[in-house]
């Protein structure tokens, strides 16, 4: 009879492939979990800036159309004196148009809503009579954008109007500028240009939901019937959200409100875009890792050769390996060479792959510039403050002309400037302050266990320390700054900074180079939280 012989695995192959599995599987497990933490953080930090880019752009619009109004105003004071001279009315509305690129066209309307001037001339609008459904102006006699709506030219628009009056007060009409939506006008050179990349871009909405500016020219006018962002903006919310955009399409969507007019607008950036980003981040990682797990495998594969308990051991405590949990193989006896330098390797690829990982971390914690904390590692702080209760000031800091030390000395010096201010706040911080940059030239600096008083005296020397410190141009270099001390100002940490933050502002009007402390509001449920600290 012939007996067959079933191949089986030798304890040399069985610690081969357990000891190579838990190495992969920890680093897999580990690169998921960082992938993981990564991707929140990537997809908060999105939400976050284009929320923030949705709100700086509708400030921007409310100050364009501010200017507009008072364009406006001045053209109407002039068009009142020669009202029923309609040459010296086409002449104002010439100058104007000529005088500035924010409008189109402009039209003058008198009170029975007949077009008496219009310019260019080429629109052949004079002597029609306007459409009643855009005589809100005449009805109101006060400045009011028309929402947008097709002029007999053809051309989609918006119109800011402003009341024509005599000097006795009599309504004459008024004068309306017409800002094209489609083209290239000045909405949307003013709008076309986002912050953040070519996968991020901006549109804005009327209150009826259509949309009068997109990156595609063509979609101007469209109606957009359901969207969360959409929806939350045109309710006066200013905010951030995934979405679905029109194409089914997750985005991740900042938006804020315009106020004056009741448009919304919102920044959006495809989450896709995100996830490609963070993909070739962690294809990074894992290169740079990849050679420390090639050295482990050649290592397991040399020790493999020499059968003994120990490295039965150490196969058997690699397969149950988690990320953070060494003390199992640290703990495992290798009493020859072989063994020890197989648990060696192991343990030294893993606090590496550990150190990797901690050190994207903190750069991502870490301002890049002036190599201080940033506003995440701030938040996390502050995140434990709330957490542990315990009384801290803040003091806001903010350097003096800081634009005219770019404009006359260069972006790359004001960066040197910022840089040895940072050096200058961590010489002067205690070891368990806080120092953070928390935008531009401003600064942020918590302390805890101290009060109001004492954290002014402390200011008062930094900000006499910075006077003093030799700048890289040749003139001092000052700094304005606020205090205020939680739980002692607010029970809210958010209110206290926004408080420390005017107090800042009062420094700055005051004449700067000075400090300023909030104002004291102390409430009862604040002494029962400063009681708590101390």
């Amino acid at each position: 009879m012939k007996i067959t012989h079933r191949w089986k695995l030798d304890l040399k192959q069985l610690i081969l492939l357990l000891v190579s599995a838990g190495i992969v599987l920890s680093v897999y497990s580990a690169l998921m979990a960082s992938y993981r933490v990564h991707e929140r953080a990537f997809i908060k930090d999105t939400l976050a800036s284009n929320q923030a880019y949705a709100e700086k752009l509708a400030e921007v619009t409310e100050l364009f159309l501010q200017s507009l109004n008072s364009q406006l105003q001045v053209s109407a004071g002039h068009i009142a004196n020669h009202f029923d001279d309609s040459q010296a009315i086409d002449a104002e509305l010439g100058r104007l148009l000529a005088q500035t690129n924010s409008f189109d066209s402009l039209v003058v309307i008198d009170a029975q809503r007949k077009i008496i001037s219009a310019q260019p001339s080429s629109l052949a609008l004079k002597g029609l009579t306007l459409d009643p459904a855009l005589s809100v102006p005449i009805e109101l006699q006060q400045p009011y954008i028309l929402d947008p709506f097709v002029s007999p030219a053809g051309n989609l628009l918006v119109s800011p109007t402003f009341p024509v009056f005599a000097d006795d007060g009599t309504y004459l009409g008024f004068i309306a500028g017409g800002i094209y939506l489609q083209g290239n006008t000045i909405l949307n050179q003013l709008l076309g240009t986002h912050h953040a990349s070519d996968h991020s871009y901006v549109y804005v909405v009327d209150k009826s939901k259509r949309l009068i500016y997109h990156k595609d020219n063509a979609r101007v006018g469209e109606y957009i019937a359901d969207n969360v962002a959409i929806n939350a903006v045109l309710n006066g919310q200013s905010g951030a959200t995934e979405t679905l955009n029109s194409l089914g399409d997750n985005m991740l969507a900042g938006f804020a409100p315009v106020n004056s007019t009741g448009w919304g607008i919102v920044s959006q950036r495809a989450l896709t875009s995100i996830v490609a980003e963070l993909n070739q981040t962690h294809t990074n990682v894992l290169y740079s890792t990849l050679p420390f797990a090639l050295a482990i495998l050649a290592a397991t594969l040399i020790a493999g050769f020499v059968i003994a308990r120990p490295l039965a051991q150490l196969a058997q405590s690699v397969s149950s390996l988690s990320p953070g949990n060494l003390r199992c193989i640290d703990q495992t006896p290798a009493w020859y060479f072989e063994a020890e330098n197989l648990k060696s390797a192991i343990l030294n690829s893993s606090e590496l792959l550990g150190q990797e990982i901690k050190e994207l971390e903190q750069d991502r914690k870490m301002d890049p510039l002036t190599k201080l904390n940033n506003r995440l590692a701030m938040q996390l702080w502050l995140d434990n403050v709330r957490n542990m209760q315990y009384q801290f000031s803040v003091m806001a800091l903010d350097v003096d002309h800081f634009k005219s030390i770019n404009d006359e000395f260069g972006h790359g010096v004001g960066d040197e400037v910022l840089c040895a201010l940072a050096g200058v706040m961590k010489k002067n911080a205690r070891s368990h302050d806080f120092v953070c940059r928390s935008g531009g030239e401003e600064f942020l600096i918590f302390m805890p266990f101290v009060d109001a008083n004492r954290a002014y005296s402390i200011a008062e020397r930094l900000r006499i320390a910075v006077f003093e410190h030799s700048m890289p141009i040749p003139r001092p270099v000052t700094v304005s700054i606020g205090i205020a001390c939680w739980p002692v100002h607010s029970k809210s940490i958010e209110e206290t900074l926004k408080m420390a933050d005017q107090a800042l502002y009062r420094a700055k009007n005051k004449g700067r180079n000075q400090t300023c402390q909030a104002k004291h509001r102390v409430h009862a449920a604040n002494n029962d939280v400063a009681q708590h600290a101390v």
